[in-house]
Order: structure tokens, then sequence, then C-alpha cells
């Protein structure tokens, strides 16, 4: 059971609203972002997810169901890869923040865009590959910190944000300060559940940074979370979520690409938002600007919310009699990246504080 801050409109609560029907992706974006989101709803009976996912492996036909391949496609779609530093060394003479890495990769001219129709834009987030430290793959769903801004929200509009354990925090960087310019701070951070009833996730983020260094770059590009476990036991503490410990994703047999992946969850977004205001207050502006995530301008917010209260997805493959349902993830994604291809990096994947309003103001209780 969902707390009511995160409850959405129902299947048939979408049906009773003026009801559009789109029979084609293009122009998509522009349609969604139109839409009244207090009157109007869009039934889309196109499919969204790229069709090589649909395929079924082992007999070789396209006989996978929507919610089947939208799994699959969350796990292998394609990702916009950061054009980073590939090396430590080139991070810390690298004068360039995350976000200006972003704006250039997430442009019109970019490679991943330029040339592109809608349509054909199946982005389901972008990635980091540290070649440094552990030397993992982060993975970074669009739809993911969109979700975080949302429970940031959520933490400070009806908790009263207590989503990071301040002491910790200043005990590690006070502590050994010259490890942390060159490897960040060790954050413990509290983050709230979205279920009732549920206790809070406390996790430790690894590789955050506090102090002002030129390691910044490639400490955040290492941003890490881990399990808390007990001192005597050993135990795992009530740390990350179910699907996040026990995220499997499996390879294809001719993928090149290791199985292992960070996926950057929205408790991770929560958390990493919870240090910011903690260090704005002490008029620290290194972590916000550090800051890894593309979080959504006022614009994005409010087109993701439409996307979980006014849109129906046509699915053939439902057993159901109407065959609709709402957006999985990868489909929620893919518009996300769709939204910056056609808004462009600045109005849509970029917070502006003086445009936009405060994060937390984006959803009310």
């Amino acid at each position: 059971m969902e707390k009511s801050f995160f409850k959405k409109r129902t299947i048939n609560e979408i049906r009773d609203l003026n009801n559009y029907r789109t029979y084609t992706q293009r122009n998509l974006v522009e349609k969604i972002d139109n839409l009244d989101p207090d009157l109007d709803a869009l039934e889309i009976r196109t499919i969204i997810t790229p069709h090589k996912f649909f395929l079924n492996p082992k007999t070789g036909k396209y006989t996978l169901t929507g919610e089947q391949a939208s799994r699959k496609c969350f796990k292998h779609g394609d990702l916009i890869p950061l054009s980073h530093p590939m090396t430590k060394n080139d991070c810390y003479y690298s004068c360039e923040i995350p976000l200006q890495i972003r704006a250039r990769d997430f442009s019109k001219n970019s490679r991943h865009f330029k040339g592109k129709k809608e349509e054909d834009i199946n982005y389901i987030g972008y990635s980091c590959s540290p070649q440094w430290g552990d030397r993992i793959r982060r993975v970074f769903p669009f739809v993911f910190i969109d979700q975080g801004v949302e429970l940031f929200s959520y933490d400070e509009n009806v908790v009263h944000g207590e989503s990071l354990d301040i002491e910790d925090l200043e005990i590690q960087c006070y502590a050994d300060a010259a490890r942390v310019r060159r490897e960040g701070a060790d954050a413990i951070v509290s983050v709230p559940s979205r279920t009732k009833k549920h206790p809070r996730y406390r996790f430790k983020l690894l590789h955050t940074p506090i102090l002002r260094s030129q390691s910044n770059l490639s400490t955040v590009l290492s941003l890490k979370p881990t399990e808390i476990r007990d001192e005597e036991t050993g135990d795992i503490k009530q740390g990350r979520t179910l699907h996040d410990r026990y995220n499997i994703r499996y390879t294809y047999e001719d993928d090149k690409e290791g199985s292992e992946v960070i996926t950057i969850y929205p408790q991770i977004v929560t958390a990493y938002l919870g240090i910011i205001k903690h260090e704005n207050n002490k008029h620290n502006l290194t972590p916000i600007d550090m800051n890894p995530f593309a979080l959504p301008s006022k614009q994005r917010a409010e087109f993701y919310k439409k996307l979980g209260n006014n849109i129906l997805i046509y699915d053939p493959t439902l057993e159901s009699k109407d065959k609709l349902r709402k957006p999985h993830l990868d489909e929620k994604s893919i518009l996300l990246a769709r939204g910056i291809w056609k808004f462009e990096h600045d109005n849509f994947a970029y917070w502006s504080p003086e445009r936009d309003g405060k994060l937390k103001d984006y959803w009310s209780i």
C-alpha cells in the first residue's frame, strides 16, 4: 500500500477524463505536454518499447508480453554514455562539472540526438564508466531521477527533511579531511519508504564530494551506495530496496559488457539531495556544483506527473477486455528522453532555482 502522497490516478479514473487517442509516436511528447492535468487523458495506441525487446530468444519469435519486453528494455535499453574524462588523472585536470558534460551530451547537436526523429529516440537513461576504483558502470534511469525528487519532496513536506544523518557526514569530513578531498566523504543516509508502515531505508553513500578539490569530478563519477552491517552480528540493516539488492541483470551472449552495473535508484537521488540541502545551509556549494543527476525542471516535473496520472497504454498482450494499462518504467524513461530532445537540456533536464523554484515545491501535500 503506497502512502497517499504517492498515489496516482487509477486506470478507471484516467478513463473518466476527456480521453484522446493517438496512433503514432510522432509529436507524442508535445501531445503529452499539452494535456490539461486536471481534465485530459491520452490513450497511446502505438508501441513505445522497441520491438527488439519482444523477441523471445528461445523461439526466435516476437512472443514476449508487453510487461516482459518492458523489463528487458529497462535492463538492456539504450543509454547515453557521458563523455567524461576517461582516467582519474584527466578528471583531475578537467575544468568541467557534471552539468556541463550532460549539457553537451544531451544537446540536439550531440551524436545521440542529431539527425534523429522523435520516434527513433529510445534512451532509458545515461551512464558513466569510471576507469578507476571499482571500474563499474553507473546507470542513471531517467524515471528514477524524477521519482527521487518526488521522494525528496515527500521527505521535506511530510517528514520534515530527515533524509541525512548529519553527524556521520561532519565527523567523516573533519576527521580525515585529506582523504575526503581525494575520495569524497562517506555519508550515512536515511531515506523514507513510499510504502505505508515500512521503515526508512538506511545505507551509506560513498565518494560524496563535500570539500573543494581537483578530485571532485573523479569522486562523484564513483558515487556508490553500500549497505550498513551490524558491527556485532554482521547482519545487513534495513538498507536499500529489495528491487535494488536483488536486481539481477543478465547480459546477452554476444554482449561484451560485464553483467555488473550500479543502478542509481530513487533513494540515492533523494539522499544526495538531502546532502545538498545540508551543505547549502553551511554555504558549501560543492555537492550542488558536482551534482551527477539530471534534475528535472518544473516543466519536466509536470510532464512526469502526467505520465502517472493522464496516460494510458493500449497493450494487445494484456488479458483484460479493454487492454489498457499505465506506462511501464521503460516507457516513462523513453518519453522523458524524448522530452529532452524536444525541449532541450536547459529547459527539461536542468533545475534552475530562479526559474523553477524549490524542488520540494514540485509536489504538495
